[in-house]
């Protein structure tokens, strides 16, 4: 019987020792921005006077180091793969709670941004990056306690990856498509080269998407948050689409309505950067270079919108 105990502990043991040297290997970061976006909002250092959200073109395409002056702090807490439904949850429930009220939110909207299936990020899947006390607190939501729980183990939240980690680990080069040294306060430049050959993509307009942004730009009208649209370019050649004109006018209603600023620079205000292939990454997304030139271009166009 003592024998039997003893197998069964060591193997215990082992099987931890496994588990745990898995968690660890599995929770080393693939995506060096987002600790550092979520150490700014709960440890503030930049403490940001003009805030920038969206979704990965906006990560990506907006560098505040271009747009901040000697009176203006700016950060980029853009998220890949944000909704609007993500934002509404992350500004009620952790941002206005731990940082300061920003002055301007520039919002990266998108012509996909409606549609779930393009932006599919959830809010407890963030849990990771949650200090203790505002993981526990969030616990309390039994809709979402699941994933929150899940997502705080890396073996777990990163199963799909696993094979994928695998092979990196066989390979003399690394591709790093997120480059670190070239983070600035929440910017990271996306360095690689897909196909930008056109792409039949059809964004639709999900009702329960379209209620979460209109929550959220009610949201920073009663905190006295002023809000600028900026639609970051897409390449020119890109996409075949035929709800992009659409969900373009949309977006357009909604900020004629709530007398909001809508640079559009995915239509409206075309420049050679949407039809030079060199400054994309792919069709939706700027590589270093061209976030570069357009947020030079974007710092002219905010003038007299930024007091």
């Amino acid at each position: 019987m003592r024998t039997f105990i003893r197998k069964i502990t060591l193997f215990t043991s082992i099987l931890l020792l496994v588990l745990i040297l898995m968690n660890h290997w599995m929770d080393q970061e693939l995506n060096p921005h987002y600790p550092l976006q979520y150490d700014e909002l709960f440890h503030p250092k930049v403490n940001a006077d003009v805030i920038i959200l969206g979704a990965s073109p906006a990560t990506h395409g907006i560098n505040p180091k271009y747009l901040e002056t000697d009176h203006l702090k700016v950060f980029n807490f853009a998220l890949n793969g944000a909704s609007p439904a993500f934002n509404l949850r992350w500004y009620q429930r952790i941002f206005r709670s731990h940082y300061r009220k920003p002055s301007y939110v520039i919002y990266g909207v998108h012509w996909v941004m409606f549609d779930g299936q393009f932006l599919k990020r959830r809010f407890e899947q963030d849990s990771k990056y949650f200090p203790f006390d505002v993981f526990v607190k969030e616990m309390r939501d039994l809709r979402t306690l699941k994933g929150l729980l899940l997502n705080r183990f890396a073996f777990i939240r990163e199963r799909k990856q696993l094979m994928s980690r695998v092979v990196q680990l066989f390979k003399r080069q690394h591709e790093e498509v997120f480059l670190k040294s070239g983070y600035y306060q929440g910017y990271i430049p996306f360095e690689t080269k897909r196909d930008l050959s056109e792409e039949v993509v059809n964004a639709r307009i999900e009702e329960s998407q379209l209620r979460a942004f209109e929550e959220l730009l009610d949201e920073f009208e009663r905190d006295g948050v002023k809000v600028i649209f900026v639609e970051v370019p897409g390449y020119l050649y890109g996409f075949d689409s035929s709800t992009l004109s659409e969900n373009i006018k949309l977006l357009k209603k909604i900020a004629e309505e709530r007398k909001i600023p809508f640079l559009d620079y995915e239509t409206k205000r075309t420049t050679a950067i949407n039809t030079n292939p060199a400054l994309f990454s792919d069709s939706a997304h700027l590589n270093g270079k061209g976030s570069e030139a357009f947020s030079q271009l974007l710092k002219k166009d905010l003038d007299g919108l930024l007091n």
